[in-house]
């Protein structure tokens, strides 16, 4: 580069920087409402009913300002007039770009999520950020939830889903692996579903197990029992438990705790069965025992192969449901093109696939008080 251009770049760059400007200046920000969460529902016409909840930024009365959560409800024959239907109700402007959370009712997921799914990539304000769930109850219900924890349920959602490492058994999905996924393969999603406890001393939410999208129809759900299989055998064990018969009292448990968690993929074809091949190593502590126990070499063998066989169960009792239903949740699909990109992919490759899980559980540490009695 000589010395013109450099000298071109330099300029260039300076009134550049005298044209930029912040995303929202104060006065912007006063007269925005910032939504957290959008909850979309359906009539008994099909027509598209949203909710939303909005953060409004209160300045004065204390150093650090106010904030106050806002409701919204919109109707319309789409998306677009629906919200555009909910901002006409509103003194100041509805914007997207903070959005934390897109929560689908069963209805509008039975019903059909392509509907919705292209309002919420192409408009502009909208991220592909944001996490996605069902939720099984009446949104009015949701919308209206005061979770001690979080004023807002947009950022309790999407602290509920990065949590989910602390639990085997959770699942989560943000709305941009969603676009991904309901594209590929058999276009199967298992989007998590959301639930309030009804046994809770307060109000909350929790992830309840999985929805299973597709063609962008709820067809099928996964139980909270069933997401750790799932979880598995798609590589998604970060942490957690495993619960276990105590080898010393069978009436009794112990629970193991995930440290590390990998699973390997080997995929083959022989023309006409193809062979899924899990290997599953995972990594524990001793978390604790019920009543007793002694870890004596026997018990601790116990201990290894009970986990290992549970795992085992867990992973091929679930891929046994959704071969003989007929969906590929595990992105088998995707994984035989990789291995065979020249090969015509079989037509309902599920049931054509024979599924062999290998689990290895090693104990790490078992504390320092080694034995219970």
């Amino acid at each position: 580069m000589n010395k013109y251009k450099k000298t071109l770049v330099i300029v260039c760059l300076i009134i550049s920087c005298f044209n930029m400007s912040a995303c929202f200046s104060y006065r912007d920000i006063n007269r925005l409402l910032f939504v957290t969460c959008i909850i979309i529902d359906v009539d008994s016409d099909g027509n598209p009913i949203i909710y939303a909840e909005a953060y409004k930024g209160i300045r004065g009365g204390t150093p650090g300002g106010l904030d106050e959560r806002i409701l919204f409800e919109g109707k319309g024959k789409t998306m677009f007039e629906a919200v555009r239907n909910m901002n006409a109700t509103s003194s100041y402007k509805l914007n997207f770009t903070q959005n934390k959370a897109i929560i689908f009712t069963q209805k509008a997921a039975e019903d059909g999520l392509e509907n919705y799914v292209d309002f919420l990539d192409r408009d502009q304000e909208l991220l592909i950020r944001p996490y996605i769930a069902i939720y099984l109850g009446d949104p009015e219900k949701l919308i209206k939830l005061k979770i001690a924890q979080e004023k807002y349920i947009g950022f309790f959602l999407m602290h509920l889903e990065e949590n989910v490492g602390s639990s085997s058994r959770a699942l989560k999905l943000s709305l941009n692996d969603f676009y991904n996924q309901r594209n590929m393969g058999d276009k199967a999603n298992v989007v998590p579903i959301i639930d309030i406890p009804k046994d809770s001393a307060e109000p909350r939410l929790e992830i309840n197990g999985g929805a299973v999208i597709k063609d962008d129809k709820m067809v099928s759900i996964i139980k909270t029992n069933e997401g750790q299989g799932f979880n598995f055998l798609m590589n998604a064990v970060a942490s957690g438990s495993l619960e276990i018969t105590n080898p010393c009292d069978i009436n009794k448990f112990i629970t193991l705790e995930i440290l590390k968690s990998k699973t390997k993929t080997e995929i083959n074809y022989d023309g006409n069965v193809i062979h899924l091949k899990k290997k599953i190593n995972v990594n524990v502590d001793f978390a604790e025992a019920q009543k007793s126990i002694i870890f004596t070499k026997e018990n601790s063998t116990k201990i290894q192969e009970q986990s290992e066989k549970n795992i085992v169960e867990s992973c091929n009792e679930l891929f046994s449901k959704y071969k003989t239903i007929g969906i590929d949740i595990f992105d088998i699909t995707e994984q035989f093109h990789n291995k065979y990109p020249k090969i015509k992919i079989p037509n309902n490759i599920i049931k054509k696939t024979e599924l062999k899980v290998e689990a290895e559980v090693k104990i790490m540490n078992t504390g320092e008080k080694k034995n219970f009695q």
